[in-house]
C-alpha cells in the first residue's frame, strides 16, 4: 500500500513530466513530426530521370506506355485500391491493356499476416541478436518462400540492409 507521500511524489513527477512536455513544444499542439525526425526540403518537380547511359532506351519505352494509360490506370498504379476480399495490405491493381498482372503488397514483419496456414516466425530484431547470418539467412528466406507460396508479390517488412532511415537523399 502507498502511503500519501509516496502517492503525493508520484503525482507531482507526472505533473512536471507534462509541464516539461508542454515547455519543449511551447505549450502548443503538436501536430507534425518534422522536429523529432528531422527536416528535408520538398523537391518540385521530381528530378528528371537522364536520357543517357543505362536509361537511354528504358526512358522512351517508358513514357510510350505511359502515354497508353487512362488517368484512372495511372492513380490506381501509383496510389492502389483497397481490397479486403484477398488478404493483402496493400493492392496495385491490373492494368490489362499494357500488360501488367498488378500487385499484392504484404506487411507482416514476422511472417504473412491476416490468412491461415503461415508459420509466425521470430522477431527481426531477435534474428539480429544472435549474429548468425545463417539464421537471418534461413529466416528471410523461409519468410520469403511463404509469402509467394500464398501469392505475395511484395514483401513491406522492416528493411534488414542499414540504417537507411527516414530521410533518403542522393
Amino acid at each position: 500500500m502507498f502511503g500519501k507521500s509516496a502517492l503525493f511524489a508520484t503525482a507531482s513527477a507526472g505533473l512536471l513530466s507534462i509541464a516539461a512536455a508542454q515547455s519543449a513544444t511551447n505549450g502548443s499542439v503538436i501536430t507534425t513530426d518534422s522536429p523529432f525526425y528531422g527536416q528535408s526540403p520538398p523537391t518540385y518537380p521530381a528530378p528528371e530521370v537522364r536520357r543517357d547511359g543505362l536509361f537511354a532506351e528504358s526512358v522512351p519505352k517508358a513514357r510510350a506506355l505511359v502515354a497508353t494509360m487512362t488517368l484512372e490506370e495511372k492513380v490506381n498504379l501509383t496510389g492502389g485500391v483497397t481490397n479486403p476480399a484477398n488478404g493483402c495490405g496493400g493492392n496495385i491493381p491490373a492494368v490489362a491493356s499494357i500488360g501488367f498482372p498488378g500487385l499484392c503488397l504484404q506487411d507482416g514483419p514476422a511472417g504473412v499476416r491476416g490468412t491461415d496456414f503461415v508459420s509466425g516466425f521470430a522477431a527481426g530484431i531477435h534474428t539480429g541478436a544472435s549474429w548468425n547470418r545463417t539464421l537471418a539467412y534461413s529466416r528471410a528466406n523461409a519468410m520469403g518462400g511463404e509469402a509467394y507460396r500464398k501469392g505475395v508479390s511484395v514483401a513491406l517488412g522492416p528493411p534488414v540492409v542499414g540504417p537507411l532511415g527516414r530521410i533518403a537523399e542522393g
